[in-house]
């Protein structure tokens, strides 16, 4: 148990190779240390102080909110900040403006474990590669709870709860946003959405990529109760892709997987649908998808022309959506298996157990 006693800090060492063999998963860091904080302690500080191959550990309570900018660190010295074991840390922010955790140009970082809640948009994240969002619980939100943007690549989002969002802007509350919606379109590339709860996104859509998006894997989500569209906004389904940038990479496929999620009580806001298909393309495959006010899987032709990407559905099961499993399409689509999926999450890095 964690006390309001100063940090405690202690040198990561081949002791681990022990605890391996009496069967306690541990990874070590060279040279890193764990650093335990109480709740109340100035997370902001130690972050600032941490260096590769630490472990920040927190425990149950409230903590501030912090910013990581420059800060590039690696594979084998990565920095983690994680929950005790049993703990419940939260990140709080008592108003519905700033961030909890914004991350600017950074490289080889975990947040395992953590509750996020208040804030305008929690996790906003710019030109960051080779971040794991694993565990977490992001809640009551000004708007989105994460928005990966700017030149960012390899980021894992596994094993979250997402909801209650858009308190001040339901239009723009989505769950997960890749890239950004006007142009100059951003470089945003291999990211995995797997294992994630998502719902209640006020009038946006749970998982929302925009264009210049490429080798996204979602897979085995849960998404429900959403409520997409505004008189303004053209948020058309629960996971929704945008239209490609057919200047950017041409001939290239965005090579996007939505793959055995299941999404179901998805009402109107303006519209209602499952998924939206675009000229992006697509691999939709074995989704459980019911009770949606509108389509299952409905199709959006907007710059349709030389260069878009035709989308794979396969097995997918759809029930009781009110206009229908599909909805037309001016696009061509293929009902074929794509085969198996080439993408994978990252290796870098294994939970593990209290050192």
């Amino acid at each position: 148990m964690l006390s309001s006693a100063p940090p405690h800090r202690r040198t990561v060492s081949c002791i681990a190779i022990a605890l391996l063999a009496l069967g306690v998963v541990f990874l070590s860091f060279a040279r890193g240390s764990v650093i335990e904080l109480a709740a109340g302690a100035d997370l902001q500080a130690h972050l600032d102080r941490a260096t590769g191959g630490d472990v920040l550990v927190l425990g149950t309570g409230d903590y501030a909110g912090f910013a990581l900018s420059g800060r590039r660190f690696s594979a084998e010295k990565p920095l983690i900040v994680r929950a005790a074991p049993g703990a419940r840390p939260v990140i709080r922010r008592g108003s519905y403006t700033g961030y909890l955790a914004k991350l600017t140009d950074v490289s080889f970082l975990v947040l395992e474990g953590l509750t996020l809640e208040g804030s305008n948009q929690p996790i906003y994240a710019t030109n960051v590669d080779h971040i794991l969002l694993l565990d977490l619980e992001i809640q009551n939100t000004g708007q989105e709870a994460i928005h990966i943007r700017g030149a960012s690549h390899h980021v894992d989002i596994i094993g979250c709860t997402i909801s209650d969002t858009g308190h001040t802007e339901p239009q723009w509350a989505e769950g997960i946003y890749l890239g950004m919606g006007n142009p100059p379109f951003e470089f945003v590339e291999h990211v995995w959405i797997e294992g994630n709860e998502i719902h209640h996104t006020r009038h946006s859509e749970a998982i929302n990529l925009k264009s210049r998006v490429y080798h996204v894997t979602i897979r085995n989500n849960h998404i429900h109760d959403i409520e997409p569209g505004t008189a303004t906004q053209h948020n058309e389904a629960a996971i929704s892709c945008e239209a490609a940038d057919r200047t950017f990479r041409p001939g290239e496929d965005p090579d996007i997987w939505i793959e055995r999620n299941r999404i179901h009580d998805v009402r109107l806001g303006r519209w209602a649908s499952g998924i939206k298909i675009s000229t992006a393309g697509g691999h939709v495959v074995e989704n459980v998808i019911h009770d949606c006010a509108q389509f299952g899987i409905a199709f959006n032709a907007y710059d349709h022309g030389p260069g878009a990407f035709a989308a794979v559905l396969h097995h997918n099961t759809i029930e009781r959506c009110g206009l229908g499993a599909l909805g037309p399409s001016e696009m061509p689509f293929a009902e074929r298996d794509p085969g198996p999926n080439p993408n994978r999450p990252q290796d870098w890095y294994r939970r593990a157990a209290a050192p």
